[in-house]
Parts: structure tokens; sequence; C-alpha cells
């Protein structure tokens, strides 16, 4: 046997016992014991007649299989075990009978000499505490078996690592996780930071780059990694999905990406809207020289994220992780034809592996919104996309006089547009300077907002708004869309004079934002939506009613495309602290994304593995729910929705909104006051160009930061210079912090203020907040910040 085998050989369990036994007598002897769940060296020595299984009765498919590779049958029926495997078992525990003795003669000679385990051991409080911790821990463990079981591996990887020379370390399999998620999260510093200190502790930074280069996780551009995403999905268990597909601004610059031989950062070139991968490879400088010269760089980086569905079958109540499937660079010259073609080759890959997907999510580019209404048959059939011939097209029945629904019976993919940009979007429409809104004899306008910022009667405490909130230079604000549409705010327009067409405006802003993005909000609930969604969404509803899709399906906060900004994001995050860059290549972003990838890949093991050599990740206290399903809706609840009554309620209550704004003679003259003459009006317009609301360049979409939903956002504005007086007519004080007594350990953190002339405590944090009224704000870019602060 190999002298180089690991020490504590006894001590092995699962994934490191069958790589000990592997590398020692091969895998059909790991096939053996894995069937009987001998999982560890002393259930091994313990239960040493593993072949009498093979002369029982049993017709399971994988013990048959094992049978027919390890045993002869004779013309009796019995089975004699092959003669080679025989001598691989004896010689494997003979081997752990040497190994045992050696152990036992060891600690033969250490008892032998009082001195050290006994003085020795006293002289040393390290070892006296480490031995009371065992003992500890030894007896909680039986109990419970994932107690410290990390802190155990670590402890005994350094003592283990220290007896040795530096070029005969060893790592086991949870610890190599470890450093790779440290490395990672800390960056190369803190990892070499720790390891340096910590001797023995972790592997070199070349071991992890190797491990990092050979797993699954590699991506390359242009790649689509369908086999790696089913792979994913089956250990997931899952068979559903939906996909999104975004683009983010880049530094413009060519890198040589030697893992494959290619330049990265030009953009990509297409086939049937599918980038051709590896497109640029030369070994000729001089065509080098002409791409450089004749080809402008890629000034955006397209991703296609999937989001897995979970199904009744899954266990697991987190929601899976977002799985990276492409990344390229590319140009401005996609069209919606480009998109279309794109998906339908991702719809039939994926379905190949046996993963539906179910739809597909953008933000509210145009090219994107043509192309999402073409297949959805909204502006009439596509010539190339008959999906009403595609034998997994969703079919639904629906009843003839619903004329208030537009989509096909049959449709073969569903499409949101995504509720944070759809939010915005209609922000942005009232901030807007070309646009004049109105409805019915009232008017829609950001100066009543204005009024109210600056009316004396009302400080920050009662509308919680600032300048920045209504600056139509920021148009991916979603945040102060949170606060266009509380409840303070309502309170004040609806009692003020001539504002409630705003006011009208803001709610279905507000509903919008309940629909889509809220987790709490429920199925039976009204959804009033815009455009696309709300019909989407209703077919969604009608194939988990026919029993086409698992109720799971109607997890609506995760179908958007915020996955794509939420990787853009964690990849400007992992510059060092040394380093003030944010932006990135291609190149940059393949190498970042393919170790948020191989991240994401070690939590998900980590989520889904029954062993108890789990690592534990920390999770910031405003994201700890994030991932929880908060879906509970059974098939049962569900099946007892009345789709009519609920649009007819929806309906209803629209109509209610109007009372009062003048609109129903107009309503009634063009005979639409009803239902069913409304909807049969001309309802979309090929012309998808909103004026000042969109753009024809991508990339102005391409930094809509979703934390501002997980409410990471700050105000730190200029300040203003107040008096002790402070005037409001907010009586509740609940969610900033303004409160009658303090502690006296904590009072330091106080003003003492009067507030409509009663005393109160306002903290310093909340006093910076109400005297901001602009946010400031610096371009990631670091020349442009410099000559902004210079200014």
């Amino acid at each position: 046997m190999d002298d180089r085998l690991p020490d504590n050989v006894f001590s092995l369990k699962n994934d490191d016992f069958y790589e000990f036994i592997q590398v020692l007598v091969g895998q059909q002897m790991v096939d053996i014991l894995k069937f009987q769940s001998i999982t560890s060296t002393q259930s091994l020595i313990r239960n040493p007649n593993i072949f009498e299984i093979f002369n029982m009765n049993c017709s399971e498919s994988s013990f048959l299989m094992i049978r027919e590779r390890s045993c002869f049958q004779l013309d009796n029926g019995t089975f004699i075990v092959k003669i080679g495997l025989i001598n691989n078992l004896n010689c494997l525990l003979e081997f752990l009978k040497q190994q045992q003795q050696k152990q036992i003669k060891t600690s033969s000679n250490a008892d032998s000499n009082p001195s050290l385990s006994f003085d020795f051991i006293n002289k040393y409080p390290l070892l006296k505490k480490l031995i009371i911790w065992y003992q500890r821990v030894s007896n909680e463990n039986e109990a419970d078996e994932n107690n410290d079981i990390f802190l155990k591996h670590f402890i005994d990887t350094i003592t283990d690592n220290l007896t040795k020379s530096k070029n005969n370390f060893r790592y086991s399999n949870l610890i190599k996780n470890f450093a790779l998620s440290l490395y990672i999260l800390g960056g190369k510093l803190t990892y070499e930071y720790l390891r340096l200190n910590l001797p023995g502790s972790l592997p070199h930074l070349s071991l992890l780059n190797s491990l990092i280069s050979s797993s699954d996780s590699r991506i390359s551009e242009g790649e689509f990694r369908f086999d790696q995403l089913q792979k994913h999905f089956d250990s997931l268990n899952v068979q559903y999905a939906f996909g999104s597909e975004d683009c983010t601004g880049i530094v413009k610059r060519i890198k040589y990406d030697s893992t494959t031989n290619t330049f990265t950062g030009f953009p990509s070139l297409f086939d049937r809207g599918v980038p051709i991968k590896s497109y640029y490879q030369t070994d000729s400088f001089d065509a080098l020289k002409s791409w450089f010269n004749s080809i402008d760089k890629a000034s955006l980086l397209n991703v296609h994220m999937i989001q897995p569905v979970q199904s009744t079958s899954t266990d697991n109540s987190s929601i899976p992780s977002p799985y990276l499937l492409s990344v390229y660079g590319i140009g401005n010259t996609a069209t919606a034809n480009d998109i279309l073609q794109r998906w339908w080759y991702i719809f039939n890959q994926s379905l190949q592996r046996n993963i539906r997907i179910i739809g597909f999510s953008t933000d509210t580019d145009p090219k994107y919104l043509r192309a999402m209404r073409l297949m959805s048959g909204f502006l009439g059939a596509h010539p190339n996309f008959q999906v009403h011939q595609h034998p997994q097209a969703f079919q639904i029945k629906i009843r003839s006089h619903w004329s208030w629904f537009y989509l096909r019976e049959q449709q073969l993919l569903l499409f949101f547009q995504d509720p944070t940009h759809l939010v915005t979007k209609w922000r942005n429409r009232l901030l807007s300077v070309t646009a004049e809104l109105c409805l019915g004899n009232q008017s829609i306008s950001i100066n009543h907002l204005h009024d109210i910022i600056e009316n004396d009667n009302y400080s920050k405490l009662d509308h919680g708004l600032t300048k920045s909130d209504i600056n139509p230079k920021d148009r991916q604000n979603f945040s102060s869309c949170l606060k266009l549409t509380s409840n303070d705010l309502f309170n004040i327009l609806n009692a003020t004079a001539d504002t409630c067409g705003t006011l009208l405006y803001f709610q279905v802003l507000k509903m919008i934002i309940v629909a889509y993005i809220e987790k709490t909000t429920t199925i039976v609930e009204i959804y009033l939506s815009v455009e696309i969604n709300a019909h989407n969404l209703l077919y969604l509803i009608l194939l988990v009613k026919q029993k086409q899709l698992p109720p799971q399906a109607l997890n609506i906060p995760i179908f958007n495309s915020q996955a794509c900004k939420s990787i853009f994001r964690n990849t400007r995050a992992l510059s060092g602290i040394y380093s003030t860059i944010v932006n990135f290549t291609v190149h940059d972003f393949l190498r970042c994304a393919q170790r948020l990838s191989l991240l994401n890949d070690i939590k998900c093991k980590q989520l889904h593995n029954g062993s108890a050599d789990k690592i534990v990740f920390p999770s910031h206290y405003k994201h700890r729910v994030e991932r929880q399903s908060s879906f509970t809706h059974s098939q049962l609840e569900i099946d007892e929705i009345d789709i009519e009554q609920v649009i007819t309620d929806a309906y209803h209550h629209a109509v209610g909104m109007l009372e009062g704004l003048d609109i129903f003679n107009l309503l009634e003259k063009k005979h639409v006051l009803e239902l069913k003459p409304l909807n049969d009006e001309v309802f979309e317009s090929d012309d998808d160009n909103d004026g000042d609301d969109t753009t024809n360049d991508l990339s102005m979409n391409e930094d809509n930061d979703d934390s501002s939903i997980n409410n990471d956002y700050t105000d730190e504005d200029e300040q203003n210079n107040t008096q002790d007086l402070i005037n409001t007519t907010k009586k509740d004080f609940s969610g900033v912090k303004v409160v009658d007594q303090v502690e006296p350990h904590i009072e330091h953190t106080y003003f003492k203020a009067k507030l409509n002339h009663d005393t109160k405590f306002l903290h310093k944090q909340t006093a910076c907040w109400l005297l901001t009224e602009e946010k400031s704000t610096l371009s990631n870019d670091r020349l442009l910040r410099v000559q902004q602060v210079n200014k």
C-alpha cells in the first residue's frame, strides 16, 4: 500500500472515505460499499463480509448491475465473487489492520511516558483546552452530529499539516471549498493574510487557481452552458425555469484569453441571433491589426440568466439562485428579430435537456418589447415562429366572451417586462419635460410634488421626499418610486386641492409594485398593471389552474431581469480593497463571473447536501429571507380563484378611481364605459418609441440597481440649518428614530428637540436625514469623479 496515504484513515467519512477506497482498490469496490451505505473506515472494519449480499434475492436494478460486474453465476444459480475483488478486499483489510496496530503501538509509547501525557500537556494550555473541547464536542455530537463539524476539520487540518513538510500538506474537500469561498468573497489579500498567519490551515493560491480553472464553472465568451445547466437542474430536482436577458456598459478594451486562445472585447458576430463562439481567433498579427482598425470595440456586455422554478416535489423551501447561461460583448446593433431567434434557440436547447423555459423577462428597451409582443401575438403572427405548431406549446381553455384577453390560447413562451424598469418608466413619464399629462379635468404634474416639498407646513417627516426623488436626470431611481407611493404622501395629496390626477397616477404606480415586486402579495388580490405583463400573468394563472404548471410557477417576484443586474453588481464588488475600479472589460467579467458561479455552486451543494459536513455562509440581515420562498398557496386555493370575478372587480375598482375626474362623459360619448367595448378599442401601437422615456441605446438601462428594493439606499445630501422647533403634521413617527424617552447610556446619540412644542428625542442620524434635501453622487469613473470633485 502507498505510504503517502492519509494518517487519519480511521476518521475518514463519506466522500473522503470513498476517495481513499478508490485510490487503493478502484471504483468497483466503491460502488459496492456505497450500495450498502458503508460510509466510513470504522463501518467497513465492523462489516468485513461485504460480498454476502450477492447471493440474496433482490430485483433492484442498481443491485443487479453491481452483481453482474462483480460476480460469475454458476449453473445452479449461485454467484461467485471475482477473485480480483476478493484479493483487493483482503489487501484493504490487511492494510487497515496494520495501520490500527501502528496507532496502538504509538499510543502505548505515549502512555509509557507519563511526562508526555500529563506534564507536557499541562505545560501548554492550548493542548489542555483542546482536549476538554474535544471531549465536550464528542458528547454533544451524540445528540447532534452537525455541531462544530467544520471547526473540527479545520483544527485537524492544521495539526496534521504542522507535523509534515510544506510540500506534503493535505486538505480535504471541505477545507478546499471553504478556501475557495474565502478567496472569492474576501479577495487575494484577505486570503493571503489568513493563510500566512495560520500555517497549514489553507492551501496555496496555486492550488486554488487550479481548482477554479478545472471546475465546471469555467465561462467562455459566447458559450451557452446548456450541459452544465442540465447538471445543475438535475441536482436541484427541478424542471421549469424562467429566463432573463440584459446588458451593461463596459470598458472598451481588447484582451487576450489564453485559456481559449481568443481575443475578447470585440462585438460578437451572430448566426441567426446566436453569438459565434471563439470567432476572434487568429495567429496572424495582420489579421488582429485589421480587426483593430475595422471593428469597433464592444460597448456593452450581454448576459443570459436562468432562474429555476421550484416544483411541488421539491423539498427545500429556499428559492434556487439564478444560473449564468452565457456572456458576450455586443455593440448596439441588435434587432428584435435577433432577440427572437436567440430566445428560440435557448428554449429549444433547454427543452432537449428536459428543461422547460416558461418565459423570458427583460427591461423596457424598445427592441425587447417588440420581440415580446411579436412572439406573444400582440403584433400578429411572426412568419418564422409559428408557435401554435410547436408540440410543447402551452394551450389553455378560455371562454369566448373574454374580449379583454389578448393572448392566443396557444403560447410557447410568456413574457414579463422587468417590474423595476416598468416602475421607473412610469415615474420617468411624470418627470418628462416634454410630456404633459392629464386625466379628465385633472392635470398630472411634478409641480404638485415641488409644492409639497417647499411647503413650510410640511417637513420631511410628513412626506419623506427630497428634491433628488423628483430629479428628471436620475432615471433609474427605484427608491424614489417607493417614496412616491407611501401612504403619507397619499394623505397629503388627498387633502390638497387639484391633485387628484397626480394621486391617481401614483396609486396605479403602487399597484404595479404590489403586483410584481412585493413578495407578500397573494394571487387572489386584484392585479392592475400595464402593457404586456397583465395578460401574461393571467395566462400563467390559467396554466396553473389547468394543472399544466405547478403552483410554485406563480411565485411572480422572481420573474424579472434583476438576476442580470445582480451579477453585474456582484462582479463590480469583487475588486480588492486597494482598488477603486468598479467597471470591467469583457475579459474581467468572464474571470469574475466564473468565480461567482463557482461560489454559487458551492452554496447550492451546501444547501442541498444531506451530510453534516457543511459550511455556514453569512447573510446580510436585510437579505436573510430574500431567497426564502414566500409562496404558500396550494393547488386547491388556486383552483378556487374566479378569474372573471377578479377581472370584474378590477374593472369596477378602476372605474371607482376615476370618480370626480370628469372623464365619464367622454367615455360614455365614445361608448367605451363598459368592459367589453372598452377592450374592443385599439389597444396596442406598433410604435414602441416612448419619446423622452425610452432610448434606442441599451446602455441607458445598464445600471438599474435593484439594491433599493432591499432598502439599501441612504440619503446623504446637503444640509440646511434648522431651529430647535420643528413643525410637522405627522403624529406617528414609526420608521424614523423619534422617541419620547431614551436610555441614559445612549442619550448622547440623540438630539433633544421640540416637535410641535412637544419635547422629543431625535436620533442624530435621523437629524441628518431630515436636513438632507438633495442626494450628492459621484461618478464611478475615476477621471470624471476627480473632475467633478475639483469643480
